[in-house]
């Protein structure tokens, strides 16, 4: 199993969206954490290390981009991977405003992409620069996570 041992805190207000991202981590064996928005992702953090962090942008209390921000200052070398459907953040990728996160993986995104960007952070690879953008824009929903 890929991610056998290495945890990642899952950052998602869409329940269906979390079970399902969590869902696929898991079944490639990482040992899996939730949160429903910034604020709980700031606990968990506090409370345990992980290896990566998977957040959505657009959510309630504290977005994607405050989370990135705090994560950073707070665990420099923890790779932060951000994820939005929002169009906010597609004119943004190749501007400072990502620079911090290892990659940023648009909505919806196939679950090999998924698995791929959460390894190489993991791996310590280098992030690309500008952040990876990870798209496709029409697949079958049984591979896509929306």
């Amino acid at each position: 199993m890929e991610g056998y041992g290495k945890r990642v805190l899952v950052v998602e207000d869409d329940v269906d969206v979390r079970s399902i991202i969590c869902a696929i981590l898991i079944e490639a064996g990482y040992n899996v954490y939730e949160a429903g928005d910034g604020l709980e992702a700031l606990e968990a953090l506090k409370k345990r290390r992980y290896d990566a962090v998977l957040t959505d942008y657009h959510m309630p209390k504290m977005d994607g981009l405050e989370l990135l921000d705090l994560a950073r200052a707070m665990w420099p070398e923890l790779p932060v991977i951000l994820a939005s459907s929002y169009s906010f953040l597609t004119g943004h990728t190749e501007t400072s405003l990502l620079d911090p996160a290892y990659a940023f993986l648009e909505k919806p995104f196939h679950r090999s992409n998924l698995l791929s960007v959460i390894r190489s952070a993991i791996d310590g690879l280098p992030k690309p620069n500008p952040p990876t953008r990870l798209f496709l824009p029409v697949l079958p929903a049984y591979q896509t996570v929306a």
